[in-house]
């Protein structure tokens, strides 16, 4: 049985993979999307749990994907932005436009991305 459900919205495929496979395997119902545009149409469909979004993608960026989602209409779901941009003032644009949490993509460990899933939906 599923613990909750995780959006991984997400263009670089083998990250979506990735990120499937370790979240599945912990009994996770994962959806992926390649950009923003596909993972507003999923969000409202499947209303996850967590929304893991890059920032940089095709079609419609993280950014944009939060500029068109109001986020407190989605009160029990958690907006986790992880990129690799290191920029201060992009993390907090992101924090002002509803994101939970902004953390670094590249030093989160098959481990880390357990915990923080877990963080929010226990």
């Amino acid at each position: 049985m599923s613990k909750t459900s995780v959006l991984i919205i997400e263009d670089e495929i083998l990250l979506q993979d990735v990120y499937k496979l370790v979240l599945s395997s912990q009994g996770y119902t994962i959806y992926t999307a390649n950009n923003g545009q596909e993972g507003i149409h999923l969000l409202n469909l499947y209303m996850p749990k967590v929304v893991l979004l890059d920032i940089f993608m095709p079609v419609m960026d993280g950014k944009e994907f939060l500029r068109n989602v109001d986020t407190a209409l989605y009160p029990d779901t958690n907006f986790i932005v992880y990129s690799n941009l290191t920029d201060d003032g992009v993390a907090q644009e992101m924090m002002n436009l509803g994101a939970d949490r902004v953390i670094l993509k590249s030093t989160m460990t098959p481990q880390d991305l357990i915990g923080l899933i877990e963080e929010y939906v226990n």
